[in-house]
């Protein structure tokens, strides 16, 4: 019996502090002190009642504020313009001759040194974003300084220049490690490159050029071993192909200038490597540039030499599976990007064949390799031979388009239409391991997809009037491309219907908007009347066509 009353008195006591708690918590509500506060009222079996915390609010900020534009923008602007301001100083005063070729130089790298240590001063007082400015900005007036030394006055011989560069490089790096400031770096690459444009070149010549954007890319080299700047190294990427492709408008040397090729890739595999090594990321973006770019000057500079490109090619696949060796020997890296490596080693070697071929032989050897790292990305998924496999097939569709753009002796199975079905089929067999590995990339699908489109859509125009030609038939059989076109369209909404994919539908309506439009303000300028009736006939026969199929869709839905 005092067991009972003692349990009821617990009983009671617990029930008057949950009405305590209650009354407490509707008094909360109903204030309305903080509309963000959340009150929650949980049952007995789930345990006591409680207030949850407010929301917090967001901690991030615009990207884009009066301070980044003040502080930040401002000074890189800044220290830009005085950049510019120091290169047209010079010009004006050698073009004037208002101060000395000696004076000039003494006075630009005074300059640029004063405002280095004035950064540095800042950098000490913890103005970290202004001190940046000041040092970029010193660092790219020193570059323009011993450029002109050696480019215009020729006061200091290309090895002086070259010491003094490398010390100034060197120097930069150094800076931007120990401060962490990747605006420093930036700043003094921008600067750098613009160098050569800002100045010009009375000569000419090629090798104090590539020398000086050499030295740039090994202070870039040394800042990829201590920091994880991937904008810097894309950006010393961009400035070297521009400048590259600058200097093939000048007093090109072939050998001369396919060392410097040779050392700007081994330069950026090794800067790829390292940020890669560094944080672990598997970004293929500067690998792959560089190998596509560099690659390319390669053949472009030996093109009067092309019994040289099989052993290029062969010489090319060498040095990443060099670099796959090395980084293999260490555990560097991620194995993604070692993996990528040896692609890359395998594409160089399969491209020594059609190197060497000619004709019809050359572009099949093309595609052949294409198919090979289209099976190699599958088994692999490796996304970097995807890409390859890609580029490669696009540029042998391209260049199937440019060579046979006549008519042919054969109206239909002749060697473009051959080329150009297998290139289709090389695009299909791209487009299904695009939606297999990488579906959630719904514009690589769709971009591979237009291609491989287009290139079917320029076989049938190919095919159609070579026929014409080979028959000498009317020209208004012409009709019949519209009407291909049209087909092509159907069976493309065809497989979306199937599928019941609603991109590659709305992809089909977009191609029957290109037939329309072409039949509409091309065709029928271009046919007499009667061919006028027919193609006007067969494409809007189809548009009709395709209005029922949606019309009877749409009741079925709605009837659902």
């Amino acid at each position: 019996m005092d067991l009972d009353k003692k349990n009821l008195e617990e009983l009671s006591a617990e029930l008057e502090s949950l009405k305590t708690r209650v009354a407490f918590l509707e008094e909360q509500l109903q204030s309305g002190y903080n509309r963000q506060d959340k009150v929650s009222l949980r049952s007995a079996k789930a345990g006591p009642l409680y207030i949850e915390p407010p929301e917090e609010q967001s901690s991030r900020k615009p990207f884009i504020t009066e301070s980044f534009i003040g502080g930040k923008l401002f000074n890189r602007i800044g220290a830009l313009i005085v950049v510019f301001a120091a290169a047209y100083f010079l010009k004006w005063s050698f073009d004037n001759h208002i101060i000395g070729e000696l004076g000039r130089c003494v006075l630009g790298l005074t300059a640029g040194v004063f405002l280095i240590g004035l950064g540095h001063f800042y950098f000490k007082k913890a103005y970290a974003v202004y001190a940046q400015g000041l040092t970029g900005a010193g660092i790219a007036i020193i570059y323009l300084s011993s450029y002109a030394a050696v480019n215009y006055y020729h006061l200091i011989s290309p090895y002086g220049a070259f010491a003094l560069m490398f010390v100034t490089a060197l120097t930069a790096g150094v800076l931007s490690a120990v401060q962490n400031a990747p605006g420093t770096a930036i700043m003094a690459a921008v600067g750098g490159f613009l160098v050569p444009f800002l100045m010009g070149s009375h000569s000419g010549r090629i090798i104090p050029l590539l020398s000086y954007v050499l030295i740039l890319d090994l202070g870039v080299l040394f800042l990829a071993y201590y920091r994880r700047w991937l904008v810097l190294d894309l950006l010393a990427f961009i400035g070297t192909a521009v400048i590259t492709l600058v200097a093939f408008q000048m007093q090109w040397k072939i050998w001369a200038g396919q060392g410097f090729l040779g050392a700007f890739l081994l330069l950026f595999i090794a800067v790829a490597a390292i940020h890669n090594h560094r944080s672990r990321k598997n970004n293929l973006l500067l690998l792959l540039g560089s190998a596509i770019f560099f690659s390319m000057c390669s053949f472009a500079n030996l093109d009067k030499h092309s019994q040289w490109y099989g052993l290029l090619s062969l010489t090319l696949a060498a040095v990443y599976l060099g670099t796959f060796k090395i980084m293999l020997i260490g555990n560097k890296g991620t194995g993604f990007f070692r993996q990528s490596l040896l692609v890359m080693a395998m594409v160089f070697s399969l491209l020594a064949a059609p190197l060497q071929l000619s004709e019809v032989y050359s572009h099949l050897a093309w595609f052949a390799v294409a198919a090979v790292l289209l099976l190699a990305s599958d088994i692999l998924k490796n996304k970097a031979a995807y890409i390859i496999a890609c580029v490669i097939t696009f540029f042998a569709c391209f260049s199937v388009f440019t060579i046979y753009q006549n008519p042919h002796p054969l109206p239909f199975l002749n060697k473009p239409a051959l080329l150009l079905a297998v290139g289709i089929g090389a695009w299909l067999w791209a487009l299904r391991l695009s939606a297999k590995h990488y579906p959630g990339r719904t514009w690589l699908t769709l971009g591979i997809a237009v291609v491989c489109v287009a290139v079917l859509f320029y076989l049938l125009h190919f095919n159609i009037d070579n026929g014409i030609y080979y028959y000498q038939a009317n020209q208004s059989f012409a009709f019949l491309i519209p009407v291909a076109w049209a087909i092509v369209s159907s069976l493309v909404l065809y497989m979306g219907v199937k599928r019941d994919n609603r991109v590659t539908r709305l992809f089909s309506l977009v191609l029957f908007g290109v037939v329309i439009l072409r039949t509409l303000f091309y065709d029928l300028h271009q046919l007499d009347i009667v061919y006028k009736i027919l193609v006007l006939m067969a494409v809007g026969l189809i548009s009709l066509g395709i209005s029922f199929y949606y019309q009877k869709r749409m009741h079925e839905e709605a009837l659902s």
